[in-house]
């Protein structure tokens, strides 16, 4: 081992300081050890460390390393095999841990440590009786302020991003070498940011020794004189800077009179821009006339242009974005008035704006129209915008917990450049909820007229684009209120229209979750919640003395009616769970239950409403007393502090207001034309109420339909059984125009179907080992990208458990959504690696598509029925004669076609689709799923013959 001197290390909060004693030691100077444990699990009280790495450094000299396998005297699983290659002879044959802890402590000695999700390896260590004697960094935590874009921050994640050595993922030297030429990398970057932006950081976090405040205070001493001299404000941001920036042009609004000479708009107009030999094959290369699109184009353009209704199926490979861009781009242009596009996903959105669109730009600038010709827009939800006002009041509080400071780290760090204040910008993984109470959700006062304000250059920019891009909930949140959210426009195209149905159930629903309701009734309370702090703002802004006395008074009764709402609450949780633990313990393993007239006539029930009446009169009591603080906070206050403080009491208001309406209409007053239904999570006993429309159409039709003049819904997916009667019926569309476009591609020659005659329906006998060795056939028969889709995370976890060694065995990667991570990372662990198995559930069966590559083998579990105890399906069913014909199988023929839709995403795709669920040939109702799909090759085999069918179709032998 290198002999090595530590620097002596002191516990002073500014870190460890020079040998004299009288300055921090700049970062650069200091000895850090990068440590990595590999364990047998992530629970510190029962598992065990099976390898420890660890190298100690200078700045980017490297001192020593340290590298040991540990016998945890206990048995390897297959996931920790599998995720490190270490066998168990490997450890078995190694010391155990008290044979390894006297020379491992020595090599810590006194330095700070430095690990990737820090609070993981050190509380391992303390575990094991060797906790970290200096400061413990956490390049994990690092990365998410000084790259607050993400978009991820694992250790292999960032090793590749900055092409940093790591020939050995989860073995533990590699990682530690890693983690160490990572912390060089990101305290480079933290050097380079503004002195006013480094003593923000600094000061941030400082009761909880946050360590990426701690470093940036070691960086602000070790800079020059000349570079303190910050250009920055007191909160890391420049105000007038940051107004400019977000400052909206001068004009506003629209024009009805054509801005520019069109010689011809209309349907026959864009139908010549989809022609072979027009613009798009020079701004699209290896583009292919197709006829689809041509029609959906035209079909587009006239529904605009007549102000008529218009519902279109546009198959894989048709290009329907473009379909409807141009036609509403042109329409716009000539004075006919914006276009709403909306979608139901961030991934279609960010597709129109950075792909699409450019693409409508360039054929425009074809006719000769200026660049930038075209103003578009992307609109989203308050929570989506960061409210400076309630962020810089956040920054000033001093007693924010390390979690609560990275955040606010990340986001001073991303106020650096952003002009939009769009949270879609930075990386927030788990941080939602704390970003939640800096944005413009629930600011009622917002947004001002004047200061910086993200929600307001938003809708600014949204009422002068030409387009406009939102997501179906803003488009229902606009119909609840009225109007007043989406500009004033011609035309409204829905994409993803086959969600529409679900996003407003779920927006005309209630969801109430007791966690979260207790929290907010919690951040009311004490000297640090919502009602001091306001006190305080107001106060500290008194416009007169004699405002004092009549405001303390305010907050004095506020509290206490928080602390009594907390009390109440409280009790009327414990009663609910207790009702509804003995109301499902005969339906073992069931947490759900509907609220059905039954369950409110058993006697139990009656407690909950004499609990929940007096919870009522607790929230309106609470709600009285600050609604009259706010009022009298107003009167006699003013500044910017105390107006923060105002938006967040508002948004409390208005959170526990609607809390309030919710819990009346689960409990006491439920509504016959809503479906209620309680959840119970076994773990912690929490309770979340849920209610749910029974029909949405007849709202649908009242408040989108006859209100738009137009209305264009497209999606990949929207017949059923060869009409659009079904999402016609569920949505409220009435009268409108039809068109159904097959796709472009060549199914017969793309796509085999192949469904095994001999394996036994979903819950039979044999059915989960003949699926899991259906699996493990094809993927050795096509040893390319296969993708499993499932019904349940269960059965997804019985399949990775029986089918993970023999194909890591034969060199074939198994990833699954959840211990894989979500869908989005297995996606990509599957594009970048054509030997990988993929295994997700429903976010799976459609929606996230590869980066690159194309998936060769697509296998269906089962047939995606709903659970029918599921509390919206059940009621639904409830309302056909024939539940299951007229209800239950069309969803689920709806959801497979879903499904295949991964398989042939362009025209060079050729693929096999395996169905692991004999019902499509054993029941009736099979041809209906069938009949569903386009024209493929179909084969019925056995479980003997499936591997060699798919050897032979992948190798051309099978036509």
């Amino acid at each position: 081992m290198i002999e090595e001197h530590s620097t002596p290390h002191s516990s002073a909060p500014e870190g460890p300081r020079s040998e004299d004693g009288t300055r921090p030691l700049p970062p650069g100077d200091e000895v850090v050890v990068a440590v990595d444990l590999e364990t047998t699990g992530v629970d510190p009280r029962r598992d065990r460390i099976i390898e420890i790495g660890a190298v100690k450094f200078r700045g980017g000299s490297e001192l020593a390393t340290f590298s040991t396998l540990v016998n945890p005297k206990l048995r390897l699983s297959g996931f920790i095999t599998g995720l490190t290659g270490i066998r168990q002879t490997d450890v078995d044959a190694a010391p155990e841990f008290p044979a390894v802890l006297p020379e491992f402590r020595r090599f810590l000695g006194d330095c700070s440590v430095v690990a990737h999700n820090a609070p993981f390896d050190a509380s391992f260590m303390r575990r094991q009786g060797v906790p970290p004697q200096g400061r413990v960094y956490d390049t994990h935590d690092l990365a998410h302020v000084v790259l607050p874009e993400g978009p991820n921050y694992g250790l292999q994640d960032l090793a590749a991003r900055f092409s940093i050595g790591h020939d050995n993922p989860h073995r533990a030297l590699s990682d530690a070498l890693a983690t160490r030429d990572l912390f060089l990398l990101l305290m480079d970057r933290l050097r380079t940011f503004d002195a006013g932006v480094l003593e923000q950081l600094a000061r941030l976090g400082r009761d909880d020794e946050w360590t990426v405040g701690t470093l940036a205070a070691r960086v602000t001493a070790a800079l020059p004189t000349e570079r303190r001299r910050s250009l920055v404000g007191p909160l890391g941001v420049e105000l007038p800077e940051l107004t400019k920036r977000l400052r909206p042009a001068l004009a506003s609004g629209h024009s009805d009179e054509p801005r520019f000479e069109l010689q011809e708009t209309g349907p026959q107009a864009v139908g010549r821009l989809f022609h072979s030999g027009a613009a798009l094959e020079a701004l699209l290369p290896g583009f292919e006339h197709r006829q689809q699109q041509v029609e959906m184009a035209a079909a587009v353009a006239s529904a605009i242009e007549d102000g008529k209704h218009l519902i279109v199926e546009a198959g894989t490979g048709v290009g329907k974005s473009l379909a409807y861009l141009m036609p509403a781009a042109l329409h716009a242009l000539a004075g006919g008035g914006p276009v709403i596009v909306s979608t139901n996903t961030i991934n279609l959105q960010e597709q129109l704006v950075q792909k699409d669109i450019p693409v409508v730009e360039g054929l425009l600038e074809s006719l000769g129209m200026p660049p930038g010709a075209l103003r578009v827009a992307q609109l989203k939800g308050r929570a989506n915008y960061l409210c400076y006002r309630r962020w810089a009041h956040a920054q000033a509080n001093p007693a924010q917990d390390a979690r609560e400071a990275r955040v606010m780290g990340k986001c001073l760090v991303w106020l650096q450049e952003t002009g939009t204040g769009d949270r879609g910008e930075i990386s927030l993984q788990r941080d939602g909820g704390i970003f939640a109470r800096m944005s413009a959700q629930g600011a009622a006062t917002c947004p001002p007229t004047e200061g910086p304000c993200f929600l307001r250059k938003a809708r600014t920019d949204a009422h002068r684009a030409d387009i406009v891009v939102v997501n179906h909930s803003l488009v229902l949140s606009d119909l609840a209120m009225g109007g007043g959210l989406l500009p004033a426009h011609d035309a409204l195209v829905i994409d993803e229209a086959h969600h529409l149905e679900a996003t407003a159930t779920r927006h005309l629903g209630l969801e109430l979750y007791q966690q979260q309701f207790l929290s907010s009734l919690q951040a009311l309370d004490g000297g640090r919640g919502l009602i001091a702090d306001l006190g305080r703002s107001a106060r500290e802004g008194a416009r007169a003395p004699a405002a004092l006395d009549p405001l303390a008074n305010r907050v004095e009764h506020a509290l206490s009616d928080a602390a009594k709402a907390v009390d109440v609450a409280g009790r009327f949780y414990d009663v609910l769970s207790e009702a509804l633990s003995g109301m499902l313990t005969s339906q073992s393993g069931v947490n759900e239950l509907r609220l059905t007239q039954a369950v409110r006539g058993q006697p139990v029930w009656s407690q909950v409403e004499i609990s929940w009446e007096n919870l009522d009169l607790a929230l309106a009591s609470l709600l009285t007393s600050m609604r009259n603080l706010e009022t009298e906070a107003e009167r006699g206050g003013e500044g910017e502090a105390l107006e923060a403080s105002l938006i967040n009491v508002s948004a409390a208001v208005d959170t526990l207001t609607e809390a309030r309406a919710s819990l009346r209409q689960c409990i006491p007053e439920p509504d016959p034309d809503m479906v209620y239904w309680a959840t119970l999570r076994r773990n912690d006993r929490s309770v979340a109420l849920h209610g749910a429309p029974l029909a949405i159409g007849p709202a649908l039709r009242e408040e989108l339909f006859e209100q738009e003049r137009c209305v264009v819904m497209t999606g990949g997916t929207l017949t059923s059984d060869g009409g659009f009667e079904r999402i016609r019926a569920a949505v409220g569309l009435e009268e409108s125009r039809e068109l159904a476009l097959g796709s472009p591609f060549d199914y017969g020659e793309a796509a085999l179907v192949a469904i095994p005659e001999d394996i036994s329906e979903p819950g039979g006998h044999g059915y989960a080992r003949a699926v899991a060795k259906a699996i493990t056939d094809v993927a050795l028969a096509v040893r390319d990208r296969v993708l499993v889709l499932f019904t349940s995370y269960s059965a997804l976890e019985n399949a990775r458990a029986a089918i993970r060694d023999d194909l890591s065995a034969a060199g074939i990667r198994v990833v699954a959504q959840g211990t894989g991570g979500p869908p989005r990372r297995v996606m990509r662990a599957l594009a970048e690696n054509p030997r990988t198995v993929a295994l997700g559930t429903s976010s799976l069966w459609e929606g996230v598509d590869l980066e690159e590559g194309s998936i060769k083998a697509l296998i269906m579990a089962r047939l995606p029925f709903n659970v029918p105890t599921e509390p919206i399906f059940a009621a639904r069913s409830e309302l056909y004669e024939d539940g299951f014909g007229e209800y239950a199988v069309p969803e689920a023929a709806l959801r497979f076609r879903q499904g295949f839709g991964r398989l042939i995403r362009a025209r060079t795709d050729r693929g096999s689709f395996v169905i692991l669920d004999r019902r499509v040939i054993s029941k009736g109702y099979g041809k209906r799923f069938l009949s569903a799909l386009p024209e493929c090759t179909f084969r019925t085999v056995t479980l003997e013959t499936l591997g060699k069918t798919l050897t032979d179709w992948h190798s051309g032998q099978v036509t």
